[in-house]
């Protein structure tokens, strides 16, 4: 039963679905510390329960500009690889049970869209964006033309 529960939350302005499974917890974050030369996707590092935790942009790894940190915006934490990770949020809507079955993504999606989501599923009317958090952590190395 825990394989159909999902975070419903909206990420870079578009309404996506983590399998619970990925997710720790969803916190409200202060203000990061900046890391001097860290990637752009890196929004910077926080502490929460005496561990430190890379906050990542998801914007940015989508392709899109990255958005200021506001103090007490909720941020989704998750490990990956045994490190701590958090992703901001737009917003956080729902923890819920998704009985439609993940479906293979048939229609195009933007580059950065296509890098982090693994299907569609279909809830409350409307299909959204199955993503591992894990395709978050790492930007893809660009190619020099």
């Amino acid at each position: 039963m825990m394989e159909k529960l999902y975070l419903v939350a909206r990420i870079a302005d578009t309404r996506v679905a983590l399998r619970s499974r990925a997710i720790h917890s969803v916190v409200a974050v202060g203000i990061p510390v900046e890391v001097p030369g860290a990637p752009p996707h890196v929004a910077g590092l926080f502490a929460l329960r005496s561990r430190v935790f890379t906050l990542i942009d998801p914007h940015v790894v989508i392709g899109l500009a990255a958005v200021p940190v506001a103090p007490g915006q909720r941020v989704i934490v998750v490990e990956v690889a045994e490190h701590g990770y958090a992703l901001l949020a737009d917003e956080i809507e729902d923890v819920c049970f998704i009985e439609a079955p993940e479906t293979r993504i048939t229609g195009k999606l933007l580059p950065g869209w296509a890098r982090v989501a693994d299907a569609v599923i279909e809830y409350d009317g409307a299909s959204l964006l199955v993503v591992d958090p894990s395709n978050f952590i790492s930007l893809p190395t660009l190619i020099a033309a």
